[in-house]
This record gives structure tokens, C-alpha cells and sequence, in this order.
């Protein structure tokens, strides 16, 4: 069962891209509840098929192999860490449906994200007044 009583950042993640991870640089020692989230559709799931397709396996277990490898480097002493399996085609309404779900403090998205979606830090703030949206790697959040 996942404690979703404390504030909770979410760290997208590309597994696709060579800068898909930078969002767990992002992370401080104030973030004490981390979700990671991953796609299983479009660009970004990219890696993710063709590493299940050279396997064997289901997107989502190869979805879920990924998401254990990534968590423990987002692991920091009592850091609650979730990861998360989005199925939705648009990053930005599934971060936003997660939010909904959740305490959301702080959202972490990828550089990868930018160039995939410029809008992506507008649209977030928009669609939720009062949680900071970053780009990993990049000065200023909304």
C-alpha cells in the first residue's frame, strides 16, 4: 500500500532518451515521497518495446523491469519511492490524472519532454494552479 498523505513529487521518466533520467538529479533531500512514472505509449515507450519484444515479455513487464532498476537510485534514506505505469498517449494528462490522485507537491519532467511537447510546463501549471512544474537540468519552474 502506497502512503499518499505525504506531498509527492512525480519524476517522469524516458527510457527512450539519453536525458530520460535527469529528473532523479532533480530530487533533494525535501522530497520524501517520490513517484516515478513511465509510459507505455508513444515516443518515449520506444525502448521499452523493443526491449520487450527482444525478451519476450509484456510492455508493462518490461515497463516494471525498468522501473526497478531506476528506483533505488531515487532511494535516499526514509524516501518513500512508488513507481507508476501510465498507459495514456499524452504524458501531460496522465501527470495531471496522477496529481489528482495524490498530494502532488512538485512535478520533474525530462528534457526529453521539451522537445516532444514545448507546451508540456504551461499546460501542467494550467491544469494545476499551486504544484511547481520543472524542467530536470533547466533554471526556472512555473
Amino acid at each position: 500500500m502506497n502512503d499518499h498523505t505525504h506531498p509527492t513529487t512525480l519524476v517522469l521518466l524516458d527510457p527512450t532518451n539519453a536525458d530520460g533520467e535527469a529528473g532523479l538529479d532533480a530530487l533533494d533531500p525535501s522530497d520524501r515521497h517520490v513517484a516515478l512514472v513511465v509510459l507505455l505509449s508513444g515516443r518515449t515507450s520506444a525502448a521499452l518495446r523493443e526491449f520487450a519484444a527482444a525478451e519476450g515479455i509484456s510492455l508493462a513487464d518490461a515497463g516494471f523491469t525498468y522501473l526497478d532498476q531506476v528506483a533505488p537510485r531515487a532511494g535516499l534514506g526514509s524516501r518513500l519511492v512508488e513507481t507508476v505505469l501510465a498507459t495514456g498517449p499524452d504524458a501531460t494528462a496522465e501527470l495531471v490524472l496522477l496529481a489528482n490522485e495524490r498530494s502532488v507537491s512538485r512535478i520533474v519532467l525530462p528534457p526529453s519532454s521539451m522537445r516532444s511537447d514545448a507546451a508540456a510546463v504551461d499546460r501542467l501549471a494550467a491544469a494545476l494552479p499551486g504544484v511547481e512544474v520543472s524542467v530536470a537540468g533547466l533554471v526556472g519552474t512555473r
